[in-house]
């Protein structure tokens, strides 16, 4: 059996979906969605796609052609909805496709989505389907609320095939666990090195006399959060957790070996093949106890259970609230501004730095944690599924097609429009001097960056961010320092081998009992664990209390779903020649 990443699953379920068919596109009946099941793909090595032999004629259309896209977006200033996007304009002015986004409200997006499957009016694209569509993607081809694209991709889509048939592992988190390939994915030109983990403040280390070499043993960050204690704004308490209390980027609980219920997959982790529900592992009890104990002796910010948030808030770090906690690293600079600009405790020193997930002995090896943070190189709830509304599939295919061209790619990753350095028309210029690993550096543009106070609004500005495409990691890089850039080699110190697949699909019929039962054991255990954190109750109620509770709430029965829909993503190798 062919080895496979392990990735993170991030599955939502929602009941009682319902399937059929709406209106979008131009009527094209010669490319009409096909209901029958065919062959499974087989996987026989990398495709060599010339591009000089697939040429492109653009426009792709003279006809009044517009396609539907719903979109889940952001916001902010001067971006109200991504008909401001660069690139889309762009993409409109070469293929002669015009987009109507339909973005459901921030926060509504489940129930949005229901009414529309519900409603069975669907547009022509759908982005991030997997994290709403309760059952998976075999299902949705099955309701015929998605099509099949293998044989259109075979068609239409030699770029897009190309990128997908690239190796093995691609090929395998690519389709569903019956061979169907179901959308446009966005794949990475590589695994993205971890981008968030603990951040800790280098100024008050520097102000202790202690360095973060400190902060690599459980004990010894417990000794360099009681230094900081002293720092924090109003004795807050240094250490920040996420809500629940198990940050989500394993940049805590990682030693422990276990995941959250809140953040992680319900806390599931493949532990060696085994889906394996974390509140019931030893690591659990331990970890627990170590937070209640910090606690105990106010080395823990008291409001993170009422925050919501996986990061520490933007205005905790800039207020000195605290100084260690998950943070991502290209917010580095947004928190030195916030402690600057903050109107109860400005503080111009703010410097952050990272620490990796301490161990829980000194003796111990980085290898001998097996959860970290990790992207995977297809994350396919950041996918867009074609629907069977779509009467011109032919047309859309080479749309999306177009994006994976090599003038597409460059597009999708740093806008549309390149230009020399100095030039203030482009959105980014090419500078041949400075190699990163692909001959040549990518920058944006310095007007946007002094417009927009992040590099991801800058690129939902310009290009796509967290979308279908084909994904350039080294875009991030560029506009950051280098001490930035190690954060992630800090963090990614630590193995990934437990961390939970993100292809893993359960069925319907999986997915609403597995919810139903695994609502009510994290609700439990997360009552139980804020409890015993804030000393409510003892640690060691975890063997006479919580375990028992869960067992009575039939989560062996949800284990052996999980169980199941990882033995079906494993043997996806089935496929592979």
């Amino acid at each position: 059996m062919k080895k496979v990443f392990a990735l993170l699953l991030a599955v939502l379920m929602i009941a009682g979906l319902l399937a059929g068919c709406g209106n979008g596109g131009e009527e094209n009946p010669s490319t009409a969605p096909s209901t029958e099941p065919t062959t499974a793909p087989s996987y026989e090595g990398p495709i060599d796609n010339n591009e000089d032999d697939y040429t492109i004629e653009l426009p792709l259309t003279e006809d009044d052609v517009t396609f539907s896209y719903w979109m889940p977006g952001a916001t902010f200033e001067d971006f109200a909805s991504y008909d401001d996007n660069l690139f889309f304009q762009w993409m409109e002015k070469q293929t002669g496709v015009h987009i109507n986004f339909i973005h459901p409200t921030t926060g509504s997006e489940s129930e949005a989505f229901q009414t529309m499957i519900l409603s069975q009016e669907y547009p022509d694209f759908i982005q991030n389907i997997k994290a709403y569509y309760s059952g998976g993607m075999d299902k949705a081809i099955a309701d015929k609320v998605v099509l099949r694209l293998n044989e259109y991709v075979d068609q239409y889509m030699p770029n897009y095939k190309a990128v997908v048939y690239r190796d093995e592992e691609t090929f395998i988190q690519s389709i569903t666990d019956t061979g169907n390939l179901w959308a446009i994915h966005r794949i990475a030109d590589r695994p993205q090195t971890a981008a968030d983990g603990l951040g800790i403040r280098q100024d008050w280390l520097d102000r202790a006399g202690l360095t973060a070499a400190d902060c690599e043993t459980i004990e010894g960050l417990g000794n360099v959060l009681t230094q900081f204690k002293e720092y924090t704004y109003e004795n807050a308490g240094p250490l920040w957790l996420a809500k629940g209390g198990i940050n989500g980027a394993y940049c805590l609980n990682g030693a422990y070996g276990i995941g959250s219920p809140t953040w992680n997959n319900s806390g599931f982790i493949n532990k060696d093949g085994v889906a394996t529900y974390s509140p019931l592992e030893p690591g659990m009890k331990a970890y627990v106890g170590q937070i209640a104990d910090w606690y105990a002796q106010g080395l823990i910010n008291r409001n993170f259970i009422a925050d919501a948030g996986w990061m520490v808030p933007e205005a905790r770090w800039g207020n000195g609230e605290v100084g260690v906690g998950q943070f991502c690293y290209v917010f580095d600079k947004t928190y030195q501004t916030a402690a600057a600009n903050s109107e109860l405790n400005p503080d111009p020193n703010f410097k952050m730095a990272a620490i990796t997930s301490p161990k829980l002995n000194a003796s111990d090896d980085w290898s001998d944690i097996h959860l970290g943070a990790i992207n995977s190189v297809v994350t396919p709830n950041n996918s867009a599924a074609i629907t069977t509304a779509c009467q011109n599939i032919e047309l859309a295919c080479k749309w999306w097609d177009y994006q994976w061209t090599e003038e597409g790619k460059q597009a999708c990753n740093w806008g549309p429009y390149v230009g020399e350095e100095g030039d203030t028309n482009a959105t980014y210029y090419i500078d041949e001097t400075d190699a990163n690993g692909d001959g040549h550096k990518e920058v944006y543009q310095p007007w946007l960056l002094a417009k927009y106070p992040s590099v991801y609004q800058v690129q939902v500005k310009v290009a796509r961010h967290v979308a279908p495409n084909y994904t350039i990691w080294s875009r991030e890089w560029s506009t950051l320092e280098p001490y930035q850039i190690e954060f992630c080699k800090i963090w990614e110190r630590v193995g990934t081998d437990w961390v939970w697949p993100e292809g893993v699909t359960l069925t319907a019929d999986e997915g609403a009992d597995a919810s139903s039962i695994l609502t009510n054991c994290n609700t439990a255990f997360n009552e139980w664990a804020a409890k015993v954190m804030t000393g409510e109750k003892s640690v060691d109620t975890y063997d006479t209390e919580l375990v028992p509770q869960l067992q009575s709430m039939n989560v062996d029965t949800a284990i052996g779903y999980y169980q199941a829909a990882l033995d079906r993503y494993i043997a996806r190798s089935q496929y592979l020649d």
